[in-house]
């Protein structure tokens, strides 16, 4: 198949040699290419001639047969078809989309005649088509011209091989030569000439020799050091006075600083160099001469070599005699600032093959030096992060603005290029007396470094939370170390995160290295990050964490949130990407209770979330059936000390616990239509200062009787403060003790809450209390210099405390209206316990006024000893010990008790009645062993505390009874006991008991008083006796026959001795019927029955006492 055959290749596939470079690459090289050389360039095609015998042609092996790029005509002729199709395809689109021409029209009818067209649009599709055909003409000409050479293909390959072989061997000639006389140029300066023995050793024999010509020279003379020194000293007179006077004007600005001395004069330019120049003649126009040349500036060589001076002297030399002093400047300082530039540069490459190995580029500029830093801050998968560099080079001296500045001169300058923006408003110095790279480099960073933590700290800085002040946020700067530049904020109490740029690479390294930082890190150096963004991610969540960590150490649990992010909306108006939320619940909590916790950089929030119950009857109580009741923020008084204290969580539960019992306790007194204030107040005994909520509740619509209408008036303050005193968990084995049954409660968590909440309430008389005792009771007490009572009430978290509020506050009422009876009451009763839920006092009989001697010489009185249980707030249970007179009447002082002003009566008729009760019980007991006997019957009514009525029933032919009244009079503002008759006026004659009573009635006593048909005593030991002595008077009866049997017997005959004993059976039956009626006690109850076994009776009756 014929092949074509491009350039630079053989038939045979070898690749032409490139001659050409190896001769270009020895050019300079001051070895010459050996023939082995050249042999070993011809070793390829030899492994090709031993790899492939057989050739497409007869020439030798030493010539390479050229294959390469060669392509087959076949593929050529169908690339090239291929290609002319397309490219007709495209022009004929191209013509289709091309507009057609609008042919003129006469009438509306187009004109069809056979003109020629010759419009814009059909002149420009025949050129398209012309230009196509052209194209393609020329690229199948090119083909068959390319396939007429194909037919002499393998004569074309010999003559190629042959060219390409000649061309060769041509070059390699050509390149023998050229190194033959580069070696003979060399050769010159190692050519020596040949050595004078004779001469040599004539003169190291006899230090001459005679055939050495003389020239003929005169030597000067010797100079003593006295001349010398003379000499310098006229030397430095002549420079001091061209200086001062013949070149004064000429002296350039940065050479005024000069010396003279020793026969020269020493030009300083401080930072740069110093020049020792003297004069050969004195003659002020001829030229300055160089001497010496001395860096001022470190790092610098200490001396000039000897090829370096040779040609500085030439070089200065010829520069002061062209341009003087000014010239001789103007060349050592730009010589003086190439060379700082050259030491700058060989630094910065030191450093980026040291310590700064892989952060910089250094890069050379002419007579600049660019410095690139922090290339591996990013990635390089962005290719479009910004870059940061800097580059030092030579200003130039012309005035900027149209000022010319005093001596101008070129100086060193560094351009600062930070982000690819150029910073233009900061002037970096450059210390020209010692140059250091890493100096510079860490100047520059240490800004760079600067503007970076500067901008994190002023965004960080705007945020409320560092404008309240509730954590600390530190910015430290440091130019001359960037490392020590570094940013602290404030995590929690004890953990504070430290941001710093790494000087080297560029990049974030953050402190500590705990869980968050190294995820943080990596965020701040990924570019588009938002640092501030990222800074307040951290501290969130680790503040975060450190929250969940201690709250489940301590009993909380954190969960999943129970409501949709929705939700919260109205809750959370101000919610940032970098925020951190829990939701922690206390163990012991209801399900529908949480506190939510919100961390932001605008601020931390505390939130108490009481949730709806979800519908029981829906498919599963899932988050989007719940929705949130009520929120209340958690307001701290002091949001710094949030997290500082260690009992953060404690009094959180001490608080949100309080919160709960408040929101309940709300609800109760709002559904009661109790006014109330609730206002938060700070309790000094938590840690973290929290506003504890409290509630202050009007007393008087609690307690009506202080409103000043009721019968007490207005005893306390109109308001009682409600708080939260502590909160306690209950446990399960708590429950057992109490005796609940534990399986109904197998749905509720082991550990329950208990809420101790205070109630204080101020007296305003506080005197009226002075019988109470500080520790009024366990959970009452009493402050008698400010009057106020405390009372503890307890209950399980998210049960009001109103009710059992109420009841104390009635309970300290009645106790309150008991004391004041007591302070009011006579001698005789005596307080002995008093507290809320039992009072015990004693009381006896009323005094007698009787002289103290005689008080003295009296036994003391028997006191009985009452008990007030006020434990149930509904009633008050009265218990009197045993062997009581009154214990006959304790239903009706229970009811006394439980009446209205009830308590206020019962310290009166207590020592009042005394006597009555205990006469009675006397003259009960004096009757057992009768009515046993059946010889008569006694018997008590008690219709009344002050009113009782008293029968007696004594046996005969007809019914003997008697019935007395024993009642509580006033006459004259003094009390006493009247009894009189109460049954039918009997007849005077035949009434035996008007007789007996008569001698009772008409008794002159000192105790007691008669009134003709009645008695009456004083309510002391007065009415005692006169009861005794009715008693005695009525027994009299018992011993005599009626008087009506003593009649009968008169007027009746004697009795046959069988009529005997109907007589005596009517006898008895008379004396038996008195046991056997309805109401009256038998033989078996006794005593004890007649005490215990009352008729109740109405508490009060139509008294004539008056208690007031």
């Amino acid at each position: 198949m014929a092949a074509v055959m491009m350039n630079g290749v053989g038939p045979d596939g070898a690749m032409k040699p490139n001659l050409d470079q190896k001769l270009n690459n020895h050019g300079g090289d001051t070895k010459a290419i050996s023939s082995s050389e050249i042999v070993q360039q011809q070793t390829p095609a030899r492994s090709l001639q031993s790899d492939n015998p057989l050739r497409m042609n007869d020439l030798p092996d030493e010539i390479v047969h050229i294959t390469e790029n060669f392509l087959s005509l076949n593929q050529l002729l169908s690339r090239l078809a291929q290609r002319s199709h397309n490219e007709l395809e495209d022009t004929i689109r191209s013509l289709a989309k091309k507009p057609l021409p609008m042919p003129p029209m006469l009438n509306g009818n187009a004109d069809h005649n056979t003109i020629e067209d010759l419009s814009n649009e059909n002149l420009d599709k025949k050129v398209t088509l012309l230009k196509f055909a052209q194209e393609q003409h020329a690229k199948w000409v090119k083909a068959l011209v390319i396939t007429d050479w194909s037919k002499k293909a393998s004569t074309l390959s010999k003559l190629i091989d042959l060219k390409v072989h000649m061309h060769t061997q041509m070059e390699k000639y050509d390149f023998v030569l050229d190194r033959m006389m580069h070696n003979k140029r060399n050769l010159a300066y190692a050519r020596l000439p040949s050595p004078d023995l004779k001469t040599a050793l004539e003169v190291l024999a006899n230090g001459d020799a005679p055939w050495m010509p003389d020239l003929g020279y005169i030597p000067p003379p010797e100079m003593s050091p006295e001349d010398q020194l003379k000499w310098l000293e006229d030397l430095d007179t002549l420079l001091s006075l061209r200086l001062t006077i013949d070149d004064h004007d000429k002296i350039p600005y940065h050479f005024r600083n000069y010396r003279i001395g020793s026969g020269r004069v020493t030009f300083i330019v401080k930072g740069e160099f110093e020049v020792d120049l003297t004069i050969a003649d004195d003659d002020p126009e001829k030229q300055y001469w160089f001497i010496d040349f001395r860096f001022l500036f470190r790092p610098a060589p200490p001396g000039l070599s000897e090829n370096l001076r040779m040609y500085l002297e030439l070089k200065v030399n010829e520069v002061l005699g062209a341009e003087g002093l000014a010239g001789c400047y103007k060349y050592l300082h730009e010589l003086v600032l190439t060379h700082k530039i050259n030491e700058l540069r060989r630094q910065a490459m030191e450093l980026s093959v040291g310590r700064w190995v892989d952060a910089l580029n250094v890069e050379r500029l002419n007579r600049s030096l660019a410095v690139q830093y922090w290339t591996s801050r990013y990635p390089a998968k962005a290719p479009n992060a910004p870059k940061s560099w800097i580059i030092i080079g030579v200003h130039s001296a012309a005035p900027s603005g149209g000022l010319r500045a005093t001596a101008p001169t070129s100086r060193l300058a560094l351009r600062w290029f930070r982000d690819n923006q150029e910073v233009k408003d900061i002037e970096i110095p450059l210390d020209e007396a010692d140059l250091s790279m890493e100096r510079i480099l860490k100047d520059v960073i240490g800004r760079h470094t600067q503007q970076i933590l500067t901008l994190m700290h002023t965004g960080l800085r705007n945020k409320p939370r560092f404008v309240n002040k509730e954590d600390h946020l530190v910015l430290e700067l440091s130019r001359k170390q960037p490392s020590e530049s570094l940013l602290t904020m404030q995590l929690t109490k004890l953990d504070s995160m430290v941001v710093r740029v790494d000087q080297i690479g560029g990049t974030f390294a953050v402190q500590p290295r705990t869980r968050p930082m190294p995820m943080a890190e990596s965020n701040l150096n990924t570019p588009g990050r938002d640092p501030v963004a990222v800074i307040g991610w951290v501290r969130n969540t680790f503040a975060m964490e450190e929250l969940v960590r201690r709250g489940k150490s301590q009993g909380w649990v954190v969960g999943k949130p129970p409501v949709k992010p929705d939700d919260l909306r109205n809750i959370l108006s101000n919610r940032e990407q970098t925020d951190a939320m829990a939701w922690f619940r206390k163990q012991g909590w209801r399900p529908q209770f949480y506190v939510l916790a919100h961390l932001s950089m605008s601020g931390d929030q505390w939130w108490l979330i009481e949730l709806t119950t979800p519908n029981s009857n829906s498919a599963a109580s899932t988050a989007g059936g719940i929705r949130i009741r009520t929120h209340v923020q958690l307001q701290f008084a002091s949001k710094q000390a949030i997290m500082e204290s260690p009992s953060f969580f404690s009094d959180l539960n001490y608080f949100t616990s309080a919160m709960i019992s408040k929101m309940r306790d709300l609800r109760e007194l709002h559904s009661r239509r109790i006014n109330h204030i609730d206002q938060p107040c700070i309790r000094p005994g938590l840690s973290s200062n929290i506003r504890m909520p409290t509630i202050f509740i009007r007393t008087s619509e609690v307690l009506p009787s202080l409103s000043g209408k009721g019968s007490l008036g207005r005893w306390a303050a109109d308001e009682v403060r409600l708080s939260v005193a502590n909160v306690q968990s209950s446990s399960s084995t708590e429950v057992d003790r109490r005796g609940e049954n534990r399986s109904a409660l197998s749905t509720r968590m082991d550990s329950r809450i208990v809420i101790a909440s205070e109630a204080r309430l101020r007296v305003l008389d506080k005197s009226k209390f002075r019988q109470l005792s500080s520790r009024v009771d366990r959970d009452v007490a009493f402050n008698h210099k400010t009057g106020e009572f405390v009372l503890q009430l307890r209950s399980e978290l998210g049960e009001t405390m109103i009710d059992k509020l109420i009841s104390r506050l009635q309970t300290i009422e009645r106790l309150y209206e008991f004391l004041g009876s007591i302070s009011r009451a006579p001698r005789g009763v005596q307080c002995e316990t008093v507290t809320l839920r039992r009072v015990v006092f004693t009381y006896s009989d009323l005094p007698q006024p009787v002289s103290e001697e005689l008080a003295a010489l009296q036994p003391p009185t028997k006191r009985w000893k009452v008990v007030l249980d006020f434990a149930d707030p509904r009633t008050v249970k009265l218990v009197l010990e045993k062997n009581n007179p009154h214990i006959r009447a304790v239903d009706m002082l229970q009811t006394l008790a439980n009446s209205p002003r009830g308590l206020e009566r019962l310290p009166f008729y207590l020592p009042t009645t005394l006597a009555v009760y205990r006469a009675l019980d006397s003259i009960s007991d004096a009757w057992l062993q009768l009515q046993v006997s059946r010889k008569g019957t006694f018997e008590i009514f008690t219709k009344n505390i002050d009113l009782a009525t008293i029968r007696y029933d004594l046996p005969g032919p007809q019914a003997r009874r008697l019935t007395l009244d024993v009642k509580l009079v006033s006459r004259r503002g003094e009390l006493s006991w009247h009894v009189k008759r109460t049954d039918a006026e009997p007849n005077k004659s035949n009434d035996e008991f008007s007789r007996v009573l008569k001698e009772v009635w008409n008794t002159k006593s000192p105790n007691w008083k008669s009134l003709s048909t009645s008695a009456c005593g004083p309510a002391s030991a007065g009415v005692e006796e006169l009861l005794k002595g009715i008693d005695k008077a009525v027994r009299t009866l018992l011993e005599s026959p009626p008087l009506v049997l003593q009649q009968q017997q008169q007027r009746q005959p004697v009795v046959q001795p069988g009529q005997q004993p109907q007589v005596q059976n009517q006898a008895n039956g008379v004396m038996n019927r008195g046991p056997q009626r309805p109401g009256l006690p038998g033989a078996g109850g006794l005593g004890a029955q007649m005490r215990q076994k009352q008729v109740p009776q109405a508490p009060m009756g139509n008294h004539v006492v008056d208690l007031t």
